[in-house]
């Protein structure tokens, strides 16, 4: 902003000067030197200004060029997060397909085990059932004899009813 006021200062110096050139001519030479000096300064500035906006435009146009860059980086990475996620939750759906067959079948096998277990158990109850019926008669038979046994020795009858 200073710049802009000097400018303006000049501008007001310079519309003085000329009318003190009108008025005073032998100044001539003096006023012309800083009216050229000053100009000097001012095409400096204008070519520092238009240096300083195309370096701008430059680092503008790079930085428009590096958020397409990264923009397009985004875009990919996005797509392949995209293809990542979908094979992820189809390999996700294979496995929870597969982990329910192996549980169908676990299931079917705990369900054949548990069942032959249950038959072999009644099968057991039966043969011990029978084993004790068997056991029971030749308890008795065993008795009998033996009470038969000690009748014949010491000629005792005895009731073998029971």
């Amino acid at each position: 902003m200073s710049k802009l006021e000097e400018l303006i200062s000049l501008q007001q110096q310079s519309v003085e000067n000329a009318a003190k050139i009108e008025a005073k001519r032998n100044r001539l030479a003096a006023l012309q030197s800083r009216s050229d000096e000053v100009e000097a300064q001012l095409n400096s500035s204008k070519k520092e200004t238009q240096n300083y906006t195309s370096r701008c435009a430059t680092e503008a146009k790079k930085l428009v060029e590096d958020v397409e860059i990264e923009t397009h980086n985004v875009d990919i990475v996005e797509r392949e997060v995209a293809d990542v996620l979908e094979t992820s939750k189809l390999k996700l759906q294979e496995a929870i397909k597969q982990n329910e067959e192996e549980i169908q079948i676990c299931a079917w096998e705990l369900y054949a085990l548990v069942d032959s277990v249950s038959k072999y158990k009644e099968h057991m109850a039966s043969k011990i059932s029978e084993m004790k019926s068997n056991l029971s008669e030749t308890a008795g038979a065993v008795s009998d004899s033996y009470k038969g046994s000690l009748s014949a020795q010491f000629g005792i009858t005895l009731d073998t009813s029971h």
